[in-house]
C-alpha cells in the first residue's frame, strides 16, 4: 500500500518542525498525529545595550508591547522543542512592526545578517533580528480571539533575545523554540484543550503553562529521564553574538552575527522491537514539534527495516525549510516503548517515518530517531530540563500522565440513531475528551447514526462490520459542524455523509470507507494546515454523485483510495461531482467515474465537453487507475492535469494532449509515454485521426479571472501534464 502524508520540517540552526496521519491500527492504536502544541506570543522593546548578550527570563511583562502603527499585536506560534531558536514569518515581522522605526533606529529591529537554516528538505536563508522582548503564554489565556488578545498575567517573557525572520515563501509557522523553552518548566495539559477560532481557521492545542524550572511533574509521578546534549549548552542561558565588527560602540546590539541559539536538544531513552529485532537503550531526540515519530535509515535497518528494499507501509511528502520532499517511507514498529521510572509507556503497532535529520546536539551526524507527539496523544506532560548541576532534586525530565481521554462505544441496535441519546453510549454522550467509536453493533442488516446538532469530541472513529451489508452510515446534517481536537477515522464499511454540514478536525482520514455528501472539511490548527488523506477508501462528492466537497487544507488519494465522480451535466456542483481544495493536492490511485440520470435519462457527454472534477491551489501526481465509463467510437476520455486542476474532458481519439486537436504535440506526448499509458495501436489512431479538430462545447474557465489576467500579461506559465484513457471505456 502507497499513501500520502505531508510532514512539516522545521527549523533548527540544524533543523525541525512537524506532521500528522494515522495508520492500519484504525484508531485504538498510535496515530501518526500527534498534538500540535500552539502558544500566544507577544513582543516587547526590552534588550540590553550593556554588552550582556545573554537572554533574560522575566515574569512580568514591563517593556512596550511592539505592533504595527504602534498598536500591541499579538500571534499564535508552535511551541517546538527541535528548534534551536525562536522564529518569526515575515508576516509576522510586519504585523509586529519590526521594521517600524523607533527613537534612534531608523530601521526598527530589523538586522543585518542573515543565517542559513537548515531542515530534512534543504536549507533556506533567514533574517536575523535585533534582540527584544519574546514574552509567550498557553492560548488558555487569551483575553480574545478574534482579534487575538492575551491575558499579560498569563505571559512569561524572555527579553534581550534575538529571533529570525523567514522569507515571505516559507510555509513555517512562528516558532517558539529550545531556546526559550529551556529557560522553563513547560507544562502541557491535554485535559484543557483549547478549540476556538482564529483569522477563520480552527486552532487546537492542548493548554500550556510556563513554570520555574524545577517544578517537577505537577502531580504527575511517570517521569522518564531527559538527556541535555550537550550538557554544556544548558549550563548558561542561551545568548545571541555580537555583530563582528562591532558598528557602534553605543549600540552593541545591532545587527547580531548570530540569533539566541541552543546548540543541542532534549533527548529520551527508548526500546523498539520488530519483526524479532531489538534496539534497546537507544537515545532518540524530544521533539514537540514534530507530531509524528521518526527512525534514521541505519536504526530501521537494525529494526530489520530496509528503506531500499523493503515496500513501504505508507509515504509521506515532507515540506521544509528547503521545500517538498516526497515520498518519505513510513513503516508501522511492532512496539516503541519510551523508559520511564513509574512505569514506561509502551505503545504497539506504532507508526513511524524513516528519515535522516541532522542530531541537534553533534550537527555532523545523524540522529538515531525522533520521539514525536503521537507517543503522547491524550496526556498531560511537563517537560523540566532543569540542568541538575550537583544540585540534587530531580535530573531533568519528562513527565507523563495515563490518559486523559476517555472511550464512548455506540451501543445501540437500532437501525436509526440520533447521536445526542445518552442511552446509545457506553459512557453517556462524548464530550471534548471523548473517544467517540461508531461501530456497527446490529446482527444483521445496516446502521445509521445522525448528528443534528453542533458538538465537539475528542475523535471520530466509523466503521462498519465485516460484510458489506453491515454497513455503519453516519450523517451530518445542514448547517451543523462536528469539531474534534485531534482525528476522524473512516474505516471499512463506513460511510460518512455530508447533508449541507461540516467536518472541522486536525486530520481526517479514510481507511477503508466513504467520505461524500456536500459540505464543508475544515483541517489542521491555526497557521498549520491538516489533511484529508484517502488512504485505502473512496471520496464522492455529491449526493447520487452530484455536488461539491470543499476542503480547506491538503487532499492526498492514495494508490488504494478511489475519487468516485458522478456525471449528469456538465455544470460543476449542479449537475457533476466536484472536490475542491483549499490547499494542494496529491493524487495516485483511482479515478472512477459514472454517468448520472438527474431526470431527463442518463447523460450523454458530447464531443467538447469539460468536466472540472478537481481544483486545488496545487495538483500534484496522476490518477494510476481510470475507471472510465464507455463511449462511441468516435470519442475518447481524456484526463488532463492543470497545475491548478483535473479536467475530464471528451475528445477525438488521438488527441493525447487533451487540447481538442489532434497534431503534432499529441505524437510527442505518444512518445513520452509509450510502453506505458500508450501502446503501438495508439499510435494507429492518432495517425487516423491526424488533423482533425473541434471547439469545446463546454469550456471549464480556469480557476480565477486573475490568473486568467495574470496569463495575458505574461505573468504566469502554466505547465501542462496530461495522461488519458486509451479505450472509449
Amino acid at each position: 500500500m502507497k499513501c500520502f502524508h505531508f510532514l512539516r520540517v522545521g527549523v533548527v540552526v540544524c533543523a525541525l518542525v512537524a506532521a500528522l496521519g494515522v495508520g492500519r491500527a484504525f484508531a485504538t492504536g498510535v496515530p501518526i498525529g500527534g498534538f500540535l502544541p500552539m502558544v500566544g506570543i507577544g513582543l516587547t522593546d526590552e534588550f540590553l545595550d550593556d554588552f550582556n548578550t545573554a537572554a533574560i527570563p522575566s515574569t512580568t511583562l514591563t517593556g512596550t508591547l511592539l505592533g504595527a502603527g504602534g498598536q500591541p499585536f499579538y500571534d499564535v506560534a508552535l511551541l517546538d522543542t527541535g528548534a534551536a531558536v525562536s522564529l518569526l514569518t515575515n508576516q509576522a515581522f510586519d504585523d509586529f512592526g519590526l521594521g517600524d522605526p523607533s527613537p534612534g533606529e531608523t530601521d526598527g529591529y530589523r538586522g543585518t545578517e542573515v543565517i542559513q537554516i537548515g531542515g530534512a528538505t534543504g536549507t533556506l536563508e533567514a533574517e536575523i533580528n535585533d534582540p527584544l522582548g519574546l514574552y509567550v503564554g498557553g492560548l488558555q489565556g487569551r483575553a480574545s480571539a478574534n482579534p487575538l488578545v492575551m491575558n499579560h498575567a498569563a505571559l512569561q517573557g524572555q527579553t534581550n533575545t534575538s529571533t529570525i525572520t523567514l522569507p515571505a515563501e516559507s510555509e513555517l509557522p512562528n516558532v517558539v523554540g529550545l531556546s526559550y523553552a529551556s529557560q522553563y518548566a513547560t507544562y502541557i495539559r491535554s485535559d484543557q484543550p483549547q478549540i476556538f477560532t482564529l483569522d477563520g481557521k480552527t486552532v487546537r492545542t492542548p493548554s500550556i503553562e510556563f513554570l520555574p524550572l524545577g517544578s517537577g511533574g505537577q502531580g504527575i509521578t511517570r517521569r522518564a529521564p531527559l538527556s541535555l546534549n550537550p550538557s554544556s549548552s544548558f549550563q548558561q542561558p542561551p545568548a545571541y553574538l555580537f555583530h563582528i565588527p562591532i558598528d557602534d560602540i553605543d549600540n552593541p546590539q545591532e545587527n547580531p552575527s548570530l540569533p539566541t541559539v541552543i546548540q543541542g536538544g532534549l533527548f529520551l531513552n527508548v526500546n523498539l522491537a520488530n519483526n524479532g529485532a531489538n534496539l534497546n537503550n537507544s537515545s532518540f531526540f524530544f521533539d514537540t514539534g514534530a507530531d509524528v515519530s521518526v527512525l534514521s535509515e541505519f536504526s530501521a535497518l537494525q529494526l530489520g527495516i530496509d528503506v531500499t528494499l523493503d515496500e513501504p507501509d505508507f509515504t509521506v511528502a515532507v515540506i521544509g525549510s528547503g521545500g517538498a520532499k516526497a515520498d518519505v517511507p513510513g513503516y508501522y514498529l511492532d512496539q516503541f516503548t519510551i523508559q520511564a521510572i513509574g512505569g514506561s509507556v509502551v505503545a504497539n503497532n506504532v507508526p513511524v517515518i524513516v528519515l535522516d535529520v541532522a542530531d541537534p546536539s553533534n550537527p555532523a551526524n545523524i540522529v538515531p530517531g525522533i520521539v514525536g507527539t503521537n507517543l503522547l496523544a491524550g496526556r498531560n506532560v511537563v517537560i523540566d530540563p532543569k540542568p541538575s548541576l550537583g544540585g540534587g532534586g530531580a535530573s531533568p525530565s519528562l513527565y507523563i500522565s495515563d490518559p486523559v481521554t476517555t472511550q464512548h462505544n455506540w451501543t445501540s441496535t437500532d437501525q436509526l440513531g440520533n447521536w445526542p441519546a445518552g442511552s446509545s453510549w457506553s459512557a453517556g454522550v462524548p464530550g471534548t475528551l471523548g473517544i467517540a467509536n461508531v461501530r456497527h453493533t446490529l446482527p444483521q442488516n445496516a446502521q445509521s447514526v445522525t448528528l443534528d446538532a453542533s458538538t465537539t469530541v475528542w475523535e471520530l472513529n466509523v466503521s462498519g462490520a465485516s460484510t458489506s451489508s453491515r454497513i455503519m452510515k453516519f450523517s451530518v446534517l445542514s448547517g451543523v459542524t462536528l469539531t474534534t481536537f485531534a482525528g476522524i477515522n473512516i474505516e471499512p464499511f463506513a460511510i460518512v455523509t455530508l447533508q449541507g454540514g461540516s467536518l472541522d478536525a486536525q486530520y481526517v482520514e479514510i481507511l477503508g470507507g466513504t467520505l461524500t455528501g456536500n459540505g464543508n472539511i475544515f483541517t489542521g490548527s491555526g497557521p498549520i494546515a491538516g489533511q484529508v488523506e484517502n488512504r485505502s477508501g473512496t471520496v464522492a462528492p455529491g449526493i447520487v454523485g452530484v455536488g461539491t466537497l470543499d476542503i480547506s487544507g491538503r487532499f492526498a488519494n492514495g494508490s488504494d483510495g478511489t475519487l468516485s465522480i458522478g456525471i449528469g451535466g456538465t455544470m460543476a456542483g449542479a449537475q457533476h461531482g466536484q472536490l475542491v481544495i483549499d490547499g494542494p493536492a496529491t493524487l495516485d490511485g483511482i479515478l472512477k467515474v459514472h454517468l448520472s440520470n438527474l431526470g431527463g435519462g442518463t447523460f450523454v457527454p458530447n464531443l467538447g465537453n469539460a468536466f472540472s472534477i478537481l481544483t486545488a491551489t496545487e495538483v500534484g501526481g496522476e490518477f494510476s487507475t481510470l475507471n472510465l465509463p464507455t463511449l462511441a467510437a468516435d470519442k475518447m476520455w481524456q484526463v488532463t492535469y492543470d497545475v491548478t486542476a483535473v479536467l475530464l474532458k471528451v475528445t477525438i481519439p488521438g488527441d493525447f494532449d487533451g487540447d481538442f486537436t489532434v497534431d503534432g504535440d499529441d505524437l510527442t506526448v505518444w512518445r513520452e509515454d509509450f510502453g506505458g499509458i500508450y501502446s503501438g495501436a495508439d499510435f494507429l489512431t492518432w495517425q487516423r485521426n491526424l488533423g482533425m479538430s473541434i471547439a469545446p462545447i463546454a469550456a471549464v474557465p480556469e480557476p480565477s479571472a486573475l490568473a486568467l489576467g495574470a496569463i495575458a500579461l505574461g505573468g504566469i506559465a502554466l505547465r501542462r501534464r496530461s495522461s488519458g484513457s486509451l479505450s472509449r471505456g
